[in-house]
């Protein structure tokens, strides 16, 4: 190869020849000035002292391999320069057969090659992410076909995924829409977020939640990655959730406007009771005052009944009313005295305590925001149950006393709430019948042990409830019987009750 000298003399590149025994027998210009320093200072001296040396013996294997068998081999070293400082390089071997030479071609590692580096480095870690992703990612080429998938959604496998175009998989309805994404990505460059329907080759159909994004080459667009994930079960939550909701919701109108009717009915019913009712009693009355004397005793006993029957009656009629103005009224709430309410109370009931003989213990209760006319009820019903419900030969006592709710009392929703407890030593209830007792005309004993119409303890469930509150009941059959109320200190502005 007799051009060989002249085109090793007149190479922009770096080169260097070595003979068989590793030493330097040429070296170009630009070889000389890599290494600071001139052809006759190289010349005549081992190869191996130029190289660093941790890197000299993949060296010397490089160079004998490249000897042997003509191979080139690229291998990357640092050789020393002037003043005992070091450059990385890459090295080239190949074999000169005319000369029985090695030819080393030098090129110098730049900033250009750290780049590469770092690329390949973002690489490799892109692709660990790529891997280790819970959503699925799907890239495609610049024609819209899949060429790369983390992970295949359930029941396709990677040869149902790659080599197919990405709208494929888009439901029928939706491949339009879809076409239009790409083209968007494709063309500006933008990020697209969308939620879309995939179709599955069975048929099957399921939701996803998709980014759309530009693979770049420069300026330009080479393919687009499909980030997506499988909303299927959140989006069939929230339908189910939104059926039950409106279900709720037509079961609360459906109550309320049962509500109102009853309401209704009530109303109308006892007035329209009243009249025919006043007429038994009126009759009954002129019969008792004008010919009870004619009448013999079995006759006076029956209009005895007649006259228990209609008081009964009108009782009865008086609760049902009681009970459908609490339901139908506008709370009228004002910051009260709970215990001047109560003294009024005790005040009102001062025959029945004076008769019984009883013991009413009344505490200090506290000041809250609640309708008076229904507290008023409230105490009075409770504190006339103790009353009515005695023990024989044992003194009636009733305890009316207060204090502030603990967390545990109230619910985490709740705001601050006060506990009142009305405490007797009388009958006591089975616990069976702690439930029953709320129920409107709910009675445990028969008429003619207590009297009452088995409506009190219904009225002071709903008058605590529309207070936003709550009433329980704790007995001991023999022992007593004690009601606890949980009432707000506060109530919520009209526009945050309704």
């Amino acid at each position: 190869m007799p051009h060989f000298p002249a085109l090793f003399a007149l190479a922009h590149e770096p080169f260097i020849c070595v003979d068989s025994e590793g030493r330097i027998v040429a070296v170009n210009q630009p070889a000389a000035q890599l290494l600071e320093s001139t052809s006759a200072k190289l010349v005549g001296h081992a190869f191996a002292d130029q190289v660093h040396p941790e890197d000299r013996e993949r060296v010397a294997t490089g160079v004998v391999r490249a000897g042997e068998d003509g191979t080139v081999v690229e291998q990357a070293c640092r050789l020393r320069c002037a003043g005992a400082s070091y450059r990385a390089v890459v090295l080239r071997y190949g074999r000169e057969p005319s000369l029985g030479q090695i030819v080393i071609a030098v090129r110098e590692l730049t900033d250009l090659d750290e780049l590469r580096q770092q690329r390949d480095d973002a690489r490799r870690r892109l692709a660990a992410v790529f891997e280790t992703m819970h959503d699925i990612v799907f890239t495609t080429d610049e024609h819209g076909v899949l060429n790369g998938v983390n992970r295949v959604p359930p029941g396709l496998t990677v040869a149902d995924t790659i080599g197919t175009p990405m709208l494929a998989f888009a439901a029928p309805e939706e491949q339009e829409p879809m076409r239009a994404r790409y083209d968007e990505v494709r063309e500006t460059g933008k990020l697209v977020s969308y939620e879309t329907v995939a179709m599955y080759p069975d048929g099957r159909k399921e939701n996803y939640s998709s980014r759309l994004g530009p693979i770049m080459d420069g300026d330009r667009s080479i393919g687009v990655v499909l980030i997506t994930r499988n909303i299927t079960q959140e989006r069939q939550a929230e339908e189910a959730k939104r059926y039950a909701e409106q279900q709720l919701r037509d079961y609360m109108q459906q109550l309320e406007r049962s509500n109102r009717e009853l309401e209704r009915f009530a109303s109308v019913a006892s007035h329209d009771l009243q009249e025919p009712l006043r007429k038994i009693q009126a009759f009954a009355d002129r019969l008792r005052d004008k010919f009870e004397a004619e009448l013999a005793e079995t006759g006076r006993d029956y209009l005895e009944r007649i006259r228990n029957a209609a008081k009964r009656m009108q009782d009865l009629i008086n609760d049902l009313l009681m009970f459908s103005r609490i339901s139908a009224k506008e709370q009228a709430y004002a910051k009260i005295n709970l215990t001047k309410i109560a003294k009024s109370v005790l005040s009102d009931l001062e025959v029945r305590i004076e008769e019984n003989e009883a013991e009413v213990k009344l505490g200090e209760l506290p000041t809250i925001e609640a309708d008076p006319v229904h507290m008023r009820q409230l105490l009075q019903n409770l504190i006339g149950n103790a009353l009515k419900f005695t023990r024989p030969d044992v003194k009636p006592v009733v305890e009316v006393t207060a204090e502030p709710a603990s967390a545990a009392d109230r619910g985490p929703d709740d705001p601050e709430m006060v506990k009142i407890h009305v405490r007797d030593n009388g009958i006591g209830i089975e616990p069976r019948h702690h439930d029953r007792i709320f129920s409107i005309f709910e009675r445990l004993h028969g008429r003619g042990k207590y009297e009452g119409t088995g409506v009190g303890l219904a009225v002071c469930r709903k008058i605590v409830e529309q207070h936003r509150g709550y009433i329980k009941v704790a007995s001991v059959p023999g022992e007593g019987t004690t009601f606890t109320i949980l009432l707000p200190v506060r109530q919520p502005e009209r526009s945050q009750r309704t």
